[in-house]
């Protein structure tokens, strides 16, 4: 399907902007600029919420608050990200993926969201 969407989720995210493991930061940066650079991906309000609390407190080289809204504004307001972003439905349809797969509910959340979003996981 041409409209689909690729998700970029929270660990791809924060190994782009944080260097704790090196060869993480190798693999999941490149993915990152791709995007800056036009290629048509998405991630979810939740993921840019799990970014910010990560990379300020949970990596061993944590990024100042500063820094971490820094760059969250910068997806924000990018015309080259795709934000998206639940909705009452949504939580329903990640509840019957709880029931039917046993992922963990914050996991389905964003399943379904990208999912509702025409994208790919």
């Amino acid at each position: 399907m041409s409209d689909e969407l690729r998700l970029i989720d929270t660990n791809v995210l924060v190994h782009a902007y944080t260097v704790s493991n090196e060869k993480k930061h190798r693999l999941a940066l490149p993915l990152v600029e791709k995007i800056w650079a036009g290629e048509k991906s998405a991630t979810t309000l939740q993921n840019l919420c799990e970014f910010f609390f990560v990379v300020t407190r949970k990596v061993s080289k944590p990024l100042s608050p500063e820094a971490a809204q820094t760059t969250v504004e910068a997806i924000l307001t990018s015309s080259r990200w795709r934000v998206i972003d639940r909705t009452a439905d949504t939580v329903v349809k990640a509840i019957d993926l709880v029931k039917s797969t046993r992922v963990p509910f914050w996991d389905a959340l964003i399943g379904a969201c990208m999912l509702e979003h025409c994208a790919v996981i």
